[in-house]
């Protein structure tokens, strides 16, 4: 499991919502880190669900460059079952990509993102912002304002 898939930073803007790029971001830690295959299984299927190119992109470096081979049959599947017969010449376009990306011959093995044997191991070595829960206004807050409000009101009647 030492693969290595593009960080959450490394991919465009999209139309996810915070709470969605959140999960997003937790799945691909889960499978770049996660030595229990179960999980990692799991976490495919739900990478799966995501109509986002940046899933898609992650689930076919997966199919094609993962050590473990149930999760890379199951990204493959999931792939296929996505796509069908265009599930091939999708992985070949993300392939060529790759090989087209690498470094000149000079490396003695060539990588791919997803094999970054130097990528951090640890969520604190990551460079992106944690995750921060949006604060909503407290409901006594909201209480205090309306009984103000309510308050001036009755207060301008009665004069």
């Amino acid at each position: 499991m030492d693969s290595h898939l593009p960080e959450p930073s490394e991919f465009p803007e999209s139309g996810l919502t915070a709470e969605q790029r959140r999960t997003l971001e937790g799945l691909l830690f889960i499978l770049n880190h996660e030595p229990d295959i179960n999980l990692r299984l799991k976490a495919v299927r739900a990478l799966s669900r995501y109509e986002e190119m940046s899933a898609l992109r992650a689930l076919a470096e997966l199919a094609l460059y993962e050590e473990d081979q149930p999760v890379r049959q199951a990204a493959h599947q999931e792939l296929v079952n996505l796509f069908g017969e265009e599930s091939d010449s999708f992985l070949e376009s993300i392939r060529s990509e790759f090989e087209d990306d690498q470094e000149p011959e000079d490396e003695i093995f060539p990588t791919s993102p997803l094999m970054d044997r130097n990528a951090p191991k640890n969520p604190s070595d990551y460079s992106f912002s944690p995750v921060v829960q949006e604060e909503r206004t407290p409901l006594w807050l909201w209480a205090a304002l309306l009984l103000f409000v309510l308050g001036g009101i009755l207060l301008f009647v009665l004069r």
